[in-house]
């Protein structure tokens, strides 16, 4: 019989109890008969064994888990699956994930059918339903496993005693209810009392393990508000706007969650109608046509219904008010007080008087607000949180998407990037030919987006760029993948940077994608739909449902730190700017100067001890590598015309150096950089 040697695929699909959790795809080799149509077996292993019931189920932590565990874990896994090891590093991926993860949420993709294409996955994990008794026990003792992993318990004992709390909370709190991943009636599983700390690690996590954002990063300067004893919609609603303006900081911002009470079983929780905190309003008009954000249309006449009056005359940047509907309220509505409402105008340094006329604004910080947190089986569907831009979001999509403001064609005219097409100044951007077309539209697009940038910095309002936003992304995969063994979750339909290929994280994707839990998750109810079912019958709309001012405290703490970006807009502004040229040359090249002063003076102490020299960097950006780059280059440089100095091979993350091994005879030089408001980076 004549064999050739052909490629299988198996995919296999893990999640505990679910099978639709986890998607990877495994290449194996074997000979298989021409003649031969149905596989059935791979290496020895029968497909129908290739199941989730295979896999050991982890087993509980009594102690510490330690690196040796993990890894004994993925060894089981990978066993179970097939005896011989497999070479696919998105396999090893896989086992290594599995192996830290026990708890594993689905991404909406199954054996058949792949959902990495579309922008919302059906069948995700959402907050604001009923789970089973066992689903809550099982996720509150992982998520207190996780912690005790990171060494939050101070002893064994006290990890015990914690998980035992939380379980008999859930138990005591347990009722009937209707269940729907099952369908049926059964026991809910309860609330446990999380402390301050607990859900600040969770909501870290949650970030880190949230697959669609670039900015991750940053996870670990997440802070927490804790807004937990807020009752009413009207208390909610006013606490929200008040610790969000501090959590703003004068445009320095500092990355917070806002977090309100808890869900609580048979119910759906608190609930807020924005999509965003600063959301502009979009009015049908008689035409048909669209005044404001065509994306807020129905928000907007949800919210004239509920008793807003919008300002006379109407425009395009009309801020909608806060909507916040907590547990049995009636929703409130409160309007943004400054400095949110503070608009950026969009302005670009060589075009002035034509972005002056285009008239483009946008908010000053994206403060998301119908995303919940699920931490350890307890859902927080209303808990918004601030961060800042990232250009491209502005400049390639709200602005200039065809369903959005769609700005590019104005700009096109503004600019005049039509001229010396076709037809003059006069020409129709409508009928130029397709490549002509998409080159000044990305004209448009670039200089839009450059123009976003510059006008937040000159607001001194934090924002990131894509390409720094991607290369710090890539960096911390990268950096986790060499302490773990295994990348973060990453969807690349959201991460991948609308700029295309030129950004780094474009050749990346996600291996493998999954999605841990703790996470960030949708509400399973619309809330505008949500209060057209509990509205009173005899509701009437009224203007003195808003509350019409939010007093303002003064901040406790304004903390001001300073990032990158800022840093060398600061030297760039004041520090080199402010000299006298002739001295530019003496700033820049002082550290060199001074080095080399110091080596050539002692020639004597080089030649006894042979001088080594090592560079590390520590930054959450790209700033500090640069310097460091640079100062290796001339470090080399330097030590070749000076006998006994060396430079050791490249530069290396600060989070490398071993004090212990560095010798009498070796120079460590660092290039740090805070991040956050002061934090030593995760490189650090």
């Amino acid at each position: 019989m004549v064999h050739t040697r052909s490629s299988v695929t198996v995919t296999e699909s893990w999640a505990g109890t679910e099978e639709k959790s986890f998607g990877v795809v495994r290449q194996y080799r074997q000979l298989v008969p021409l003649s031969n149509t149905a596989v059935r077996s791979v290496r020895g292993v029968p497909l129908r064994s290739l199941t989730p019931t295979t896999v050991p189920p982890p087993a509980p932590i009594s102690s510490v888990m330690h690196r040796e565990t993990i890894e004994q874990r993925a060894k089981a896994i990978e066993t179970a699956v097939s005896p011989t090891p497999s070479r696919c590093p998105v396999a090893k991926d896989f086992q290594q994930a599995r192996a830290h993860h026990p708890v594993l949420a689905s991404t909406g993709c199954t054996r058949d059918f792949c959902q990495a294409g579309r922008a919302v996955h059906t069948g995700e994990a959402r907050v604001g339903e009923n789970r089973a008794i066992e689903i809550v026990e099982k996720e509150a003792k992982g998520f207190l496993e996780e912690l005790h992993r990171e060494h939050f318990f101070p002893t064994d004992e006290a990890f015990t005693s914690r998980l035992s709390g939380a379980l008999a909370e859930i138990r005591s709190t347990a009722c009937e209810g209707f269940i729907r991943e099952s369908r049926q009636h059964g026991t809910i599983g309860g609330n446990w009392d999380q402390t301050p700390a607990e859900i600040e690690f969770g909501i870290r996590r949650a970030w880190r393990n949230a697959r669609k954002c670039i900015m991750r990063s940053h996870s670990d300067e997440l802070k927490l508000c804790d807004m937990r004893n807020t009752t009413t919609s009207t208390e909610m609603a006013g606490e929200l706007l008040q610790n969000m303006c501090e959590a703003f900081n004068g445009g320095n911002v500092v990355p917070t969650v806002f977090l309100l009470p808890a869900r609580k079983a048979n119910s759906r929780g608190p609930m807020i109608w924005n999509h965003q905190v600063l959301e502009f309003a979009g009015y049908q008009m008689e035409d048909g046509s669209i005044l404001g954000d065509p994306v807020s249309v129905e928000l907007t006449k949800a919210i004239i219904d509920l008793g807003w009056e919008p300002p006379s005359p109407r425009t395009r940047w009309d801020l909608l008010p806060l909507v916040v509907m907590a547990d049995n309220d009636i929703p409130a509505m409160v309007e943004v007080p400054s400095p949110l409402r503070d608009l950026i105008h969009i302005r670009h340094p060589r075009y002035s008087n034509e972005f002056k006329e285009l008239d483009l604004r946008w908010v000053s910080v994206p403060a998301l607000t119908r995303l919940g947190f699920d931490i350890g089986g307890m859902q927080y569907t209303a808990a918004p949180f601030i961060g800042w831009f990232m250009d491209a979001e502005i400049g390639v999509r709200d602005l200039a998407d065809t369903f959005r403001y769609n700005a590019l064609p104005d700009v096109v005219r503004a600019l005049g990037l039509l001229n010396g097409k076709d037809g003059g100044a006069g020409a129709d951007l409508e009928d130029l030919p397709e490549y002509e077309r998409l080159a000044v539209l990305s004209h448009a697009q670039t200089e839009l987006t450059y123009a976003v940038h510059w006008s937040y910095q000159q607001a001194k309002v934090s924002m990131s760029d894509t390409l720094t936003a991607s290369i710090k992304w890539c960096q911390y995969d990268d950096e986790f993948k060499a302490k773990h063994g295994f990348r973060l979750p990453a969807d690349p339909y959201w991460l991948a940077p609308p700029q295309g290929s030129i950004v780094p994280v474009w050749h990346r994707g996600g291996a493998p994608n999954y999605q841990p839990k703790p996470m960030i998750s949708k509400h399973v109810q619309d809330p505008l739909k949500a209060w057209a079912r509990e509205k009173p019958d005899d509701f009437v709309a009224t203007r003195h449902r808003i509350v019409a001012r939010v007093r303002l405290k003064r901040p406790r703490v304004q903390v001001r730190s300073t990032t990158n970006d800022d840093f060398r807009n600061t030297c760039n502004d004041h520090t080199v700017r402010d000299l006298p040229a002739s001295q530019h040359q003496t700033l820049n090249e002082s550290p060199i100067h001074a080095l080399r002063t110091a080596l050539e003076n002692d020639k004597a102490a080089v030649d006894r001890t042979r001088l080594s020299m090592s560079l590390y960097f520590c930054s959450a950006g790209t700033l500090a590598e640069k310097t460091a780059t640079k100062l290796y280059d001339r470090l080399s440089d330097l030590s070749k015309s000076i006998p006994g100095v060396s430079v050791c091979s490249g530069i290396k993350p600060l989070n490398q150096l071993n004090p212990s091994t560095v010798i009498s005879s070796e120079l460590v030089l660092a290039v740090v950089s805070s991040t956050g408001q002061g934090e030593v980076p995760t490189n650090g």
